[in-house]
């Protein structure tokens, strides 16, 4: 299979309507945590150095993940893939969460908040973790395990006062 079609939005026809999987789970988030589920998310293999998009995730040295827009997802993944690169989109693929508060995250991941972006365990679910700033977080896990991985930080953040 060189293509996953089911997990590409963009392909999906007028009459489907976006619905995160972390819906539920953050009907009564707390301040500082919001879903961002709705970002493009395309899984590219080859040089991922070369790639000049704006958010580029190495994972390996010949893999990575390009965070974009929701609306610029397809004309992205056409101008990778006319560079030669393969590219799967992997938007539906992944939920997304941004937190605020580095203690949160301290005690839903034994990364290394200094050393990130980084893959890893967060609340017993593989994750890739970003820093955006001092104190916020972008995590992306398998969709399958978004509503968990909502419930568990949401949950974490109970009695967590501040950054």
């Amino acid at each position: 299979m060189s293509d996953l079609g089911f997990l590409s939005p963009s392909r999906a026809g007028d009459e489907a309507v976006w619905r995160s999987p972390l819906e539920r789970a953050l009907a009564h988030a707390p301040a500082g945590i919001e879903d961002v589920s709705r970002t493009g998310k395309l899984e590219v293999r080859g040089d991922v150095a070369a790639i000049a998009e704006r958010e580029v995730v190495r994972l390996t040295p010949r893999r990575g993940l390009v965070l974009c827009p929701w609306e610029e997802t397809t004309a992205v993944r056409a101008r990778l893939r006319s560079e030669g690169l393969h590219v799967v989109d992997q938007t539906a693929g992944y939920a997304g969460l941004r937190v605020q508060g580095a203690t949160l995250m301290r005690r839903l991941t034994d990364l290394d908040l200094d050393r990130l972006p980084a893959a890893g365990a967060l609340a017993h679910v593989q994750a890739i973790v970003l820093r955006d700033d001092e104190h916020t977080f972008r995590v992306f896990v398998p969709q399958e395990y978004g509503h968990y991985v909502a419930e568990v930080v949401v949950d974490a953040a109970q009695g967590v006062a501040g950054p």
